[in-house]
């Protein structure tokens, strides 16, 4: 068995939990984080010389204290930023681009968490791909990231809790958005409402994102669906449907945002009889929120710890919590349900090679998800359908089948940086 550290890929709240636990027990991580700073999404920092955006003070006690325990134990964790995992090759080494450094390692670890979180779904719309429109996530990701909201009017439009939570921090910013529009209608769902409010504090800051919006003059509006957006001069012409009613808004930004799905695209799956053991953590596993985070990533480091053949812990506690977390999640699952909304034939449903709705039903109602793929030209593109396979499987109910075996590079990594790889391994 390999004697070096055990490697944790992702600095969000599962990894470093992970990476802190691991080493709490004694044993040596390294710890691999593409930005320049460890925080990951939720906790995502600062550029040098920005002001940070205001956070709700259960996210700032929980990341002071996840820090706190990563200086405790920082004599066994190597950190390394800016280290982009670019996958596993043939002889089952993990890649890496060091691009602080300019080149590409090769590490073969004791053992590897995952926990690189998750990423955004949208339901496609006409405009969707235009400028001026983004995901809810990224647009919050910039905001902490510069400490400044985007200028002029903006729409965020969607499903979920990101919603408010991503307009009061634009409105604690200075510039709150002229509305945000929730496509599900939660009155409708009484015993799943009765159960959140059991959960004080997802609760609680729930409220405080209400409270804002409220104090702002933000109008939060149920049941109301983005049907089309159109450009208009420098910003866009927005069509909303509210029941029966239909209006428009006109915005420069367009915030869009309908969930959160494990990014599993080229990720390493845990198998029982691997020769190095590879476990999934936090989001990247199964998307239960910012606290599970921490907790999934404390399950995975004990799974881990007894997959090395280390003395384990009692983890019904974790358990609980996660269990916990399942229920809070499936209860907002049913109060934020609405039905399926079928985009026009003119929606853009592949952006890489700019299919559309009409392109896919012109397709043979018997066309295999290969033939969806090669002779409808879906999935082709830059992205290999890791955007638009989930939109087609949920319109024609089959899935597209992946282009390759996952292989590396995942990411985009230049010939200088592999004609310089070294070998990183430990024995």
């Amino acid at each position: 068995m390999h004697k070096g550290p055990v490697l944790v890929v992702g600095g969000g709240p599962a990894g470093a939990s992970a990476a802190a636990a691991i080493a709490e027990a004694g044993l040596p991580v390294m710890l691999v984080e593409q930005r320049d700073q460890l925080g990951g999404a939720i906790h995502r920092q600062p550029a040098a010389g920005e002001n940070h955006v205001w956070r709700p003070a259960r996210h700032r006690r929980n990341w002071t204290e996840l820090t706190a325990r990563l200086r405790g134990s920082a004599e066994r964790i190597e950190v390394r930023t800016q280290t982009v995992f670019l996958g596993v090759d043939g002889e089952g080494r993990f890649l890496f681009d060091d691009r602080r450094a300019g080149h590409v390692f090769a590490h073969r670890p004791r053992g590897a968490i995952i926990a690189v979180g998750a990423v955004e779904t949208i339901c496609p719309f006409p405009g969707w791909e235009l400028p001026g429109v983004m995901t809810a996530g990224g647009a919050q990701v910039l905001l902490k990231e510069t400490g400044r909201p985007p200028e002029g009017p903006i729409l965020v439009a969607g499903s979920g809790p990101l919603l408010p939570a991503l307009a009061a921090q634009l409105a604690k910013a200075g510039n709150p958005p002229v509305a945000v529009l929730e496509r599900g209608r939660p009155w409708r769902a009484a015993r799943a409402l009765a159960r959140l409010a059991a959960s004080w504090a997802p609760m609680a800051e729930a409220a405080a994102y209400a409270a804002t919006l409220a104090i702002s003059r933000v109008p939060y509006r149920c049941g109301a669906v983005v049907t089309r957006a159109e450009p208009d001069g420098p910003g866009l012409k927005v069509g909303i449907r509210v029941g029966e009613t239909q209006d428009t808004l006109r915005v420069r930004h367009l915030l869009i945002h309908d969930g959160i799905a494990p990014n599993r695209t080229g990720i390493p799956l845990p198998a029982p009889d691997a020769a190095v053991p590879v476990l999934l953590a936090g989001d990247g596993r199964e998307a239960l929120g910012a606290d599970a985070a921490l907790l999934d990533g404390r399950r995975a480091a004990m799974q881990m710890l007894a997959r090395l053949g280390l003395a384990g812990t009692d983890a019904s506690q974790v358990q609980r919590g996660l269990q916990r977390a399942r229920g809070f999640q499936a209860a907002l699952g049913q109060a934020l349900h609405s039905e399926p909304v079928v985009p026009a034939p003119e929606t853009v449903i592949c952006r890489c090679e700019g299919r559309s709705c009409a392109d896919l039903a012109a397709l043979a109602d018997d066309a295999s998800p290969r033939e969806i793929r090669l002779m409808g030209r879906f999935g082709l593109g830059a992205c290999q359908g890791r955007f638009c396979g989930p939109m087609i499987a949920a319109l024609r109910d089959r899935p597209l089948p992946a282009a390759t075996p996952p292989r590396w590079p995942l990411r985009p990594v230049s010939v200088a940086a592999l004609a310089r790889l070294t070998d990183d391994e430990t024995e």
